[in-house]
């Protein structure tokens, strides 16, 4: 089961970048993001873990996730396990116009699968509108 949000900012995919990049401030400026740590050494690269801690829907979430594609400022994609459902995320950058199309989603599948998807849905919508909203205020 797929899930996806776009957005586009007024702002080169370096600007974006270097927002997204900034993982543990999430929690600072997205409400249901409670908590990202990264549990590897060094840069983001592949193989590199995460542990992000969610609020989705009524549920808080702990989650395991580890980095599967990396290209600096275009492309994210990691993938992780909670309460019996596989999900795998995704962050694409691409320019447009001297804009950034920023498209945030994933792919759940297992047990839960249908109210992954819901929960996913919902802070996919909310992180791209955050992004923007921090990025195109800040001007």
């Amino acid at each position: 089961m797929r899930f996806e949000s776009s957005i586009d900012i007024n702002a080169p995919a370096e600007k974006v970048w270097a927002l997204v990049d900034k993982l543990e401030e999430w929690p600072q400026w997205m409400p249901s993001i409670k908590k990202i740590e990264r549990l590897s050494k060094g840069p983001l690269t592949v193989g590199s873990q995460l542990s992000v801690t969610a609020k989705v829907s009524r549920l808080t979430v702990k989650l395991l996730m580890t980095i599967t594609e990396f290209v600096p400022e275009r492309n994210v994609v990691m993938q992780g396990k909670a309460l019996g459902t596989n999900l795998t995320r995704f962050y694409t950058l691409e320019p447009v116009n001297g804009k950034t199309r920023v498209i945030i989603g994933g792919d759940v599948s297992g047990a839960l699968a249908w109210l992954a998807r819901r929960g996913g849905q919902e802070i996919s919508a909310e992180i791209a509108l955050a992004v923007k909203t921090r990025i195109e205020g800040s001007e």
